[in-house]
């Protein structure tokens, strides 16, 4: 679907619930928005309403319905009924994500495949995100590059599958981050003594005050 939510309106009698209050004025939502306790609860209802007639052939999860087929001629006969419930009900449906004749698909962080289903691996998009949020924190881990290692194999140019490893890494990390040290704030009117280090494996250092 596209803008599931939004496709969804919402009774002039309840419109007030959604208020919200911004510096250039009071507006309310006519559509159903993100974030409000039910939407999802509520958009999911009223998909199932829709397309549970036809759950030999479909399944919904929120915005996304799959239509799967035993043969070719068969997903034409779905995808007819599909476009025509569609219609039916006046939904719009997403150009960049539908992908029609599919014989492998990922759904729900599943790789489907004639009969067989198995997790996705870890996306590269995952890992880059994943470092982000880290780099934010860097300075509250000591050699949080070090550690993050096994990561940054996923953003080569050619990147090995997800492994045991990269797991593990995943997992170290994310107790560190659970009980971050408190750092000492500069003291502006001492000096600042700077040690460094390096060697043929690499390098580093530190920033040192003596406190009066």
């Amino acid at each position: 679907m596209k803008s599931g939510y939004y496709q969804i309106g919402v009774r002039e009698q309840d419109r007030y619930k959604t208020a919200f209050v911004v510096p250039f004025g009071h507006y309310e939502w006519n559509v159903m928005p993100q974030g409000l306790k039910n939407a999802p609860s509520e958009f999911q209802n009223i998909m199932n309403n829709i397309f549970n007639q036809y759950m030999d052939f479909s399944l919904v999860y929120l915005d996304d319905v799959l239509i799967f087929s035993k043969n070719i001629n068969q997903h034409i006969e779905h995808l007819e009924k599909f476009i025509n419930i569609i219609k039916e009900n006046c939904l719009l449906v997403s150009e960049k994500k539908i992908k029609i004749f599919q014989t492998k698909i990922r759904f729900l962080g599943f790789e489907i495949c004639q009969g067989t289903i198995k997790p996705i691996q870890r996306s590269i998009e995952f890992a880059e995100k994943f470092l982000g949020c880290i780099n934010y924190i860097a300075d509250f881990i000591p050699n949080i590059r070090t550690k993050c290692a096994p990561i940054y194999k996923r953003l080569r140019k050619n990147p090995p599958e997800w492994d045991e490893e990269m797991t593990k890494a995943i997992i170290r990390i994310k107790n560190l981050v659970k009980r971050l040290p408190c750092l000492g704030i500069p003291y502006p009117k001492a000096n600042i003594i700077v040690e460094t280090d390096a060697s043929d494996l690499g390098y580093g250092g530190i920033l040192k005050q003596k406190l009066p």
